[in-house]
This record gives C-alpha cells, sequence and structure tokens, in this order.
C-alpha cells in the first residue's frame, strides 16, 4: 500500500519518512519523541498550575498529498493538492513508522502533516476511529485551520479523539492575510465550533498559534488571543516557525516565545511553547514538500509579504 521511498533521521532523532502511494504521489510523515521536559511553560504557570503534558513517540501523518488551504508561511501550501489518502494509507503511516523504528511502548497520533485533514473527513474520522482502538496507539488528535462543519461532525463521531485548532491570529484582518481560509470560516466561527467541540467532549481543545516575528508576537497580540479564548476550554500550543526557502518570514527566538506564553500566562490563559523537531531534514511543522514549489504561489507570498526587518 506505501512503499518507503526514503527515511532520514535528524539530529535530534526524529525521523523523516517520504512514501509513495499506489498511485506514484509522495506523502511524508515523521516519528519524533518528546518527554515532559521538552515543552516550555512561563514560570509562574509551571510553579502553580503545571500542564500535564505527555511523553513518548509521536507519529504526525499526513492525510493529503499537497494542500489547497494556501496558508502563507506553510511549504505545504506551495505544493497543489493531488490526492486525499485512503483511512488505510493514513493508518499505514502510523503502523509503518512504528515498525521501522522498532517503537516500544505506543505512540501518539497527530493529524498535522501534509493537507488539511477535515477536507478529506470521511478517510480522517475513520482512521481516527481504527488507531483509537488500536492497543499500541495512546492518543489521536486532528489538526485543522478551521473547517466548521467537519468540527462539529468530528465531536458526534470521534468523541475520543483530540482537537488542535491552527489559529495564528487575534484579529480577523491578520488571519484572513496568514490564512485565507479565514474569509470563509472566521476566528469567531471557528472558536464558536471549538468551544461546542470541548464542551460535548469533554476534551480540551488546543488553539496552536506559529509566531512569525514582526507579525503576531507582540504583548497586544498576546492580549488579543487571550480575550478571544476561554481559558477553562483551550490551552495555546505555541509553535515557531521553521525555514521554508522562498517564504519572507522570520523564526522568532526561543526567548520570545516563552515572553509570549508569560503575557498569556498573566492574563490568565494557559500556554505552553512546543519544542521544534526535525528541522535539519526539512521535516518540521509547516516544511513538508515532496514536489518542486508552485511558483506562482510562491510569487503570491511574496507580493503580500516583505521580510520583517
Amino acid at each position: 500500500m506505501l512503499d518507503l521511498e526514503k527515511k532520514t533521521t535528524s539530529d535530534d532523532g526524529s525521523v523523516r519518512f517520504v512514501w509513495r502511494l499506489p498511485g506514484g504521489h509522495q506523502v511524508e510523515s515523521v516519528l519524533f519523541r518528546t518527554t515532559a521536559d521538552s515543552f516550555i511553560q512561563p514560570s509562574a504557570q509551571a510553579a502553580e498550575r503545571p500542564l500535564s503534558l505527555p511523553s513518548g513517540a509521536v507519529v504526525c501523518v499526513s492525510s493529503q498529498a499537497g494542500c489547497n488551504v494556501g496558508c502563507r508561511f506553510c511549504a505545504t501550501a506551495l505544493q497543489p493538492m493531488k490526492h486525499n489518502l485512503s483511512a488505510e494509507e493514513i493508518c499505514a503511516q502510523v503502523i509503518r513508522s512504528a515498525r521501522e523504528e522498532n517503537v516500544r511502548g505506543g505512540t501518539r497520533v497527530v493529524f498535522a502533516g501534509m493537507g488539511e485533514p477535515m477536507l478529506n473527513y470521511e478517510p480522517v474520522r475513520d482512521a481516527a476511529l481504527h488507531l483509537t482502538g488500536r492497543e499500541d496507539v495512546h492518543n489521536v488528535a486532528v489538526s485543522t485551520m478551521g473547517i466548521v462543519p467537519a468540527i462539529q461532525r468530528l465531536a458526534a463521531e470521534a468523541p475520543a479523539v483530540d482537537l488542535y485548532v491552527s489559529l495564528h491570529a487575534a484579529n480577523d484582518t491578520l488571519r484572513t492575510s496568514l490564512v485565507p481560509l479565514n474569509r470563509k470560516y472566521p476566528i469567531g466561527d471557528v472558536l464558536e465550533a471549538a468551544r461546542a467541540f470541548a464542551q460535548e467532549t469533554g476534551r480540551r481543545v488546543d488553539i496552536s498559534y506559529l509566531l512569525l516575528k514582526g507579525i503576531n508576537d507582540s504583548p497586544q497580540d498576546a492580549r488579543e488571543l487571550a480575550a478571544l479564548l476561554d481559558r477553562n476550554l483551550f490551552t495555546v500550543k505555541l509553535l515557531l516557525w521553521n525555514t521554508v526557502p522562498g517564504l519572507p518570514f522570520e523564526r522568532v527566538p526561543d526567548e520570545r516565545a516563552v515572553e509570549f506564553a508569560g503575557w498569556l500566562d498573566d492574563c490568565g490563559q494557559p500556554a505552553y511553547v512546543i519544542p521544534s523537531k526535525a528541522r535539519d531534514v526539512d521535516a518540521g511543522c509547516g516544511q513538508m514538500i515532496t514536489t518542486q514549489p508552485s511558483a506562482s504561489r510562491l510569487r503570491r507570498v511574496t507580493r503580500e509579504f516583505s521580510a520583517p526587518s
């Protein structure tokens, strides 16, 4: 079902897999490991109300070959979507990755590789349901840019699955410039669906927020973000941008990410910084691409954004 085209090991021990599908398309998945101290919390939060963060092996899987959502900061967005993976192809990434690396003790699975999982909803749902039933899978999470009807369906049809919502901005103007999908599903609608998911399933929702230097990393951005969220239902997961050649963004220093988490904590909003993995093998968050980037898509991003000073 999947042929292993290439396997590359990062200096941090993460492993990048490139799989060839029966139709000839390629997708990537990444296996990495975390420990409880891999995640960084603001010092006050860690002392008074530490988050319970998981350790162990994680497999990040793809649900589409390419992506048409068009997020401006993402390498996969430079590759037009060519194929929706089947549930079997998705599950095979998890099983084969764990077998290749001789993982013991089971894995966690996150749908955060290539593609927008909620635009391939039924196969993703079916794969998630199958994986949650396996003894060697501890947890399954689906990450989405905010496909509202699919979030609503997931709450009813797969309530044992965790939800990660990628927000990346605290107002619709900025989010639309970074995530064009926001025109169809603006922040208010996305958070309303995420809030309902949390209430219906009893599961906290992670709000993913990618820090981009000079764009969304100010104290005011943190205050606006905290004001949007219900601290009893949401936890903010801060990500650092991983370099994609040709894209006009800059990574914030690690210290800035910790500072941003502290600003959120000052507002009472739980937050943590997630470590970047597999950057040196171009398999970090937002770096996955298996074909040459589309020149027209690359030009569009560089027209809209100039590198921060």
